[in-house]
C-alpha cells in the first residue's frame, strides 16, 4: 500500500513541477495590450532608471498579467537603450531572463503558421547582462594590461568557448592600449610558451600589425596558416614597396602555406629594389623554389635579367630553373 500511495506521490508532484502552458494571444489582443500600456510607462521607466526595483516590482503587481508581461517587455527594451546596469537592475534583469513565457503569439504567412512568445523580453534581457558583461571584462583588459598585472594565457582561460569570447574582447582592445601595454602583451608572446598552443592567430596577428614586433611576426609564420595570418599577409603586400613590408613578406616565404603569394607579390615589384633581388637571386639556385620564384618573376617581366643571370651563371640548379621558366613562354 505504501508503495502505491509513494508511486501517487511521486506522479503528484511530476505533474506540479511541469510547466504552465502559456496563454494564445490574437494579434487583436496583441495590438490592444501594448497601446494601452504607452500611458502607465513612464513613471515605471522612471522608477527602472533610478533603479528603484522594489517600487518598480510593486507597481506592476497592480496591473493583470497581461499587461504586466507587455509592460516588463517593453522596460526591457527601455533598458537596452540606457545600458548603464548597478546591481539593482541587473538582478532584476536575471530575474526576467529566467521567466517562461506566459503568452504567445501565432503568425500566418504565406502557407506556413509560426506560434513564438508574444512578449520576448527574457532572451532580450540575456542579451542585455551578455553585452554588459563583455564590457566589464573589456574595461578590466584595458586596466589589467596597463597595470601590467594581466596574465594573457591565464586571463584567456582553458575552455574553447571562454578563449573565444574573449579573444574578441582582446582583439577589439588592443587599438585602446598604450605602446606600453601593447608591449607588455608582446613580451608575454615571447616569453609564455602556452601561447602557442592558441587555437588561431588572432591575436599574435593583431599584435605583430601594431607592434611591428620581429620576433611577433617570426611566431606568426612559424605557425599553422589561417585566416588571421592570411589578413596580415595581404595587409602587407598592400604596404610594398615600404621596407617593413618587404622585411616580413621575405620572412613569410619560410611558411609552407604563405610562401607562394609572398613570393609572388615580391616578383611585382618594378623595378625590383636591390635587396628583393638579392634575396630572389638566392632563392633561384635552390631545387625547391627555384623553378616556382624563376616563373613568378616571368610572368612578371623579368624575363630579360633572368636570360642575363642563365647565360652568366655556372650553376647547374640555377641555369636549369630559369632555362625551364624561360621556355615555358616561347611560343
Amino acid at each position: 500500500m505504501r508503495q502505491g500511495w509513494g508511486m501517487w506521490l511521486g506522479l503528484w508532484m511530476a505533474w506540479l513541477a511541469l510547466p504552465l502552458q502559456a496563454d494564445e494571444l490574437s494579434q487583436r489582443e496583441y495590438r490592444q495590450v501594448t497601446e494601452a500600456i504607452t500611458a502607465e510607462l513612464k513613471p515605471l521607466q522612471t522608477l527602472y532608471r533610478d533603479s528603484d526595483i522594489t517600487r518598480l516590482d510593486a507597481q506592476l503587481t497592480d496591473f493583470p498579467v497581461l499587461e504586466q508581461e507587455a509592460l516588463r517587455a517593453a522596460l526591457v527594451d527601455y533598458a537596452q537603450t540606457l545600458k548603464q546596469l548597478d546591481a539593482k537592475k541587473i538582478g532584476w534583469l536575471e530575474t526576467l531572463a529566467s521567466r517562461n513565457p506566459r503568452f504567445t503569439l501565432t503568425e500566418q504567412g504565406d502557407g506556413y503558421t509560426v506560434t513564438r512568445s508574444a512578449f520576448n523580453y527574457g532572451p532580450q534581457a540575456r542579451q542585455l547582462l551578455q553585452h554588459w558583461q563583455r564590457e566589464q571584462l573589456a574595461q578590466a583588459f584595458v586596466r589589467e594590461v596597463e597595470a601590467g598585472t594581466l596574465v594573457l594565457t591565464t586571463w584567456l582561460g582553458d575552455d574553447l568557448n571562454t578563449q573565444r569570447i574573449r579573444r574578441e574582447i582582446a582583439l577589439a582592445q588592443l587599438s585602446e592600449l598604450s605602446d606600453i601595454g601593447v608591449r607588455y602583451l608582446a613580451d608575454q608572446f615571447l616569453s609564455d610558451r602556452h601561447l602557442l598552443w592558441l587555437p588561431d592567430n588572432g591575436l599574435l596577428a593583431r599584435l605583430a600589425e601594431i607592434s611591428g614586433d620581429p620576433g611577433l611576426y617570426e611566431q606568426l609564420w612559424r605557425r599553422r596558416t589561417d585566416r588571421y595570418s592570411r589578413a596580415e599577409l595581404n595587409r602587407l603586400i598592400d604596404l610594398l614597396p615600404e621596407p617593413a613590408a618587404i622585411t616580413q613578406l621575405i620572412e613569410a616565404t619560410r611558411n609552407p602555406s604563405l610562401k607562394d603569394q609572398a613570393y609572388q607579390a615580391l616578383t611585382t615589384l618594378k623595378p625590383l629594389p636591390s635587396r628583393v633581388e638579392v634575396f630572389l637571386l638566392s632563392k633561384l639556385s635552390e631545387p625547391d623554389d627555384g623553378g616556382m620564384v624563376a616563373s613568378q618573376l616571368v610572368s612578371q617581366g623579368h624575363s630579360s635579367w633572368l636570360a642575363k643571370l642563365a647565360a652568366g651563371s655556372k650553376s647547374y640548379t640555377l641555369k636549369r630553373n630559369l632555362e625551364t621558366a624561360l621556355s615555358a613562354t616561347v611560343p
